[in-house]
């Protein structure tokens, strides 16, 4: 929490400077001004000096004019959209199963032939951990409340091996699991990082871990099971893409709100997208046709950690421009933690909070963004089991999601 405050006081600090900087050139510009009046024996009269002041005075306020019309501009251009619920008459189902991590530790398991709820606490689940909660522990670096329980499971990819499907997942401890999906059988943990969020299938076949703790993106070779690279990159970042050529890779920051543009030739950074409106995000997912880069936005928080007070919503990123086209506003029981979408870009299904006693699916059309459907991933299983949820203040949060197409 410091840690964040100072940040942001340091920033306000600069821009005071700044500020003062500007202020004491146009006093120093007055000054030159009157000592060369006098320098050729002339004198400069209270009304000349007002003229000059208030000529330096009107210079300022026209550039912060014209700088304020140009940031209008800008934010005109991004086209606000706002999500409305709409259920479809049948909830679409789908050819899929699909797995979403939560803080309990476990993977909830989502037939989406049927997109019935689970409800087998036995059957549709897979348990990797205990529960834990990403505000354990620590955070960019910084601890917060004190771990109480080294678990909680954030983020999986499915990949390919020797012809099976396996699931690579991570947990907030910074472990790794490795789960045969034909057989169940599971390995691990396997000790990686610190507290991971995001875990996303890589163009290489590593899978690449985001550190919440310490900023770095892990690189996991899923079959030697071992590390093979480490990239510091921010201070606690939950999720990376890439562009269809490869040439781009895109990370976001969570408390500090950012979409780090990468080089992945250089693996150098080559750009930072921020916007008011990115308070704190999560993860992030790219489109099938690789145009655009979706954020998760759901802004639980404003800088220094204060309570929330932007909309949760998505940020759409032009992946050609690197720049926000969209803004696509969501209802505050939707705070979008991670993404997944149809093969042929008609839906897309969006793993959310609702800081309430559930976490959902939810389903978005992606001609008109109306959400079209809702499947309860929590309490539908927690409840009829009795399950009682006593961390994150007693709601059950999701995380990841990942889906395995079963025809493809």
């Amino acid at each position: 929490m410091i840690f964040f405050l100072r940040t942001f006081e340091e920033k306000e600090v600069q821009a005071k400077l700044q500020l003062l900087l500007v202020r004491n050139s146009h006093v120093a510009s007055e000054h030159r001004v009157c000592s060369a009046l006098q320098k050729r024996g002339g004198t400069m009269s209270l009304m000349k000096k007002s003229v000059v002041i208030g000529l330096v005075v009107l210079g300022v306020f026209g550039l912060f004019l014209a700088a304020s019309q140009k940031a209008m501009v800008e934010a005109a251009d991004v086209a606000v959209i706002e999500a409305k619920v709409v259920p479809a008459a049948h909830i679409p189902t789908f050819d899929a199963t699909a797995y979403i991590a939560g803080h309990g530790g476990h993977l909830a398991i989502l037939n989406m032939k049927t997109m019935k709820p689970p409800t087998d606490i036995e059957k549709d689940r897979i348990v990797l951990a205990e529960a834990g909660s990403e505000m354990e522990g620590k955070i960019a670096g910084m601890s917060f409340e004190e771990v109480k329980k080294a678990g909680g499971s954030h983020g999986q990819a499915i990949m390919m091996e020797g012809g099976k499907k396996v699931l690579v997942a991570g947990t907030l401890a910074g472990n790794v699991y490795k789960i045969d999906l034909a057989t169940g059988k599971k390995e691990g943990p396997f000790k990686v990082g610190e507290k991971f969020c995001g875990a996303i299938a890589g163009p290489d076949g590593n899978v690449y871990f985001q550190d919440m703790a310490d900023g770095n993106v892990y690189v996991w070779d899923a079959k030697a099971l071992k590390t093979v690279d480490k990239m510091p990159v921010g201070k606690a970042v939950c999720g990376i893409q890439w562009t269809k050529n490869l040439g781009k890779a895109y990370i976001t920051d969570m408390p500090l709100g950012v979409v780090y543009v990468y080089d992945w030739k250089t693996k150098k950074e080559i750009k930072q997208i921020s916007s008011p409106e990115m308070t704190f995000i999560h993860q992030t997912r790219m489109t099938p046709d690789g145009k655009y880069l979706w954020v998760s936005a759901p802004n639980e928080f404003d800088p220094g950690l204060k309570p929330g007070t932007h909309k949760s919503q998505i940020i759409v990123i032009d992946t050609a421009t690197d720049t926000i086209a969209q803004r696509i506003i969501l209802p505050d029981d939707v705070r979008p933690h991670d993404f997944a979408f149809s093969a042929d870009g008609k839906y897309a299904f969006i793993s959310s909070r609702t800081y309430g006693d559930d976490s959902t699916v939810n389903i978005m059309d992606m001609k008109n963004h109306n959400l079209v459907g809702k499947v309860s991933v929590c309490a539908s299983c927690h409840k009829p089991a009795g399950v009682e949820v006593k961390i994150d203040k007693g709601s059950p949060l999701l995380c990841g999601i990942e889906i395995d197409w079963h025809k493809k």
